[in-house]
This record gives structure tokens, C-alpha cells and sequence, in this order.
């Protein structure tokens, strides 16, 4: 038994897939060429966006897990299914909101590297 529903998975495994191919191609090229250029920093911003939305749909998808799950849980921790689904939505919104504040730090630090390189340039 899954306690994930089949079809949200089945939606977000491609975009996930897509996702890490495009972070360890980014990844690799930030590691070959180490000095960052406009066209690195953009690429970065938008693939940090295209996380963010990923994100925000876990966040937002109240299908995701399968109702049971909180019934299961409930037996675990002799607790309600209602304080459960509560506290099993604050973690997903915890994590969910730090995933997107280190996204905005990643893609402003991408920007911040560009300024330090161009500022690089300027004094050789």
C-alpha cells in the first residue's frame, strides 16, 4: 500500500526527473566553468523558479497522501487523525517554505557572484 496517491506521482515524476537533469547539467557547468556570466545567473534563477513552482504544488495539493495515511499515523502516536493531518501539514508547509527561502538565496547569491565577477573584470 502507497501512501502516496498514483496519479500525483505519476504527474510530478517527469517535472522532478526534468528538474534533476537540469540541476546536474547546471551543476556540472558551474563546476567546468567556475567564472559566472550573465547567461549562467538567468539559467540558475530559472531553474530555481521552476523548482519554486514544483514546490508550491506539493504545497498545494491537498492529494498527495492517501487519507489513510493520518488514520495510521493516529494508531502510532495515540493521537486523533485530526491533530495528525494538522501536524503532518505544518511539516509539509515547513519544509515546503525553507525549500523556496533557499531558492531565493540561491538565485540572489547567483546574482551577487555575477556583480563580483564583472567588478573582477573592471580592476584587471
Amino acid at each position: 500500500m502507497s501512501i502516496f496517491t498514483n496519479v500525483s506521482l505519476i504527474v510530478l515524476f517527469p517535472a522532478t526527473l526534468l528538474l534533476l537533469t537540469l540541476e546536474i547539467v547546471l551543476g556540472s557547468y558551474k563546476a567546468l566553468y567556475p567564472q559566472w556570466t550573465t547567461k549562467l545567473a538567468i539559467s540558475n534563477l530559472f531553474l530555481n523558479i521552476l523548482w519554486m513552482l514544483l514546490i508550491v504544488y506539493l504545497l498545494l495539493n491537498p492529494n498527495l497522501i492517501r487519507p489513510y495515511l493520518a488514520e495510521s499515523l493516529a494508531k502510532v502516536f495515540q493521537r486523533s487523525p485530526e491533530d495528525i493531518t494538522t501536524q503532518v501539514s505544518l511539516i509539509i508547509m515547513g519544509v515546503g517554505l525553507s525549500s523556496i527561502a533557499t531558492t531565493i538565496i540561491d538565485s540572489f547569491m547567483g546574482f551577487k557572484h555575477l556583480r563580483t565577477e564583472r567588478i573582477k573584470q573592471l580592476f584587471k
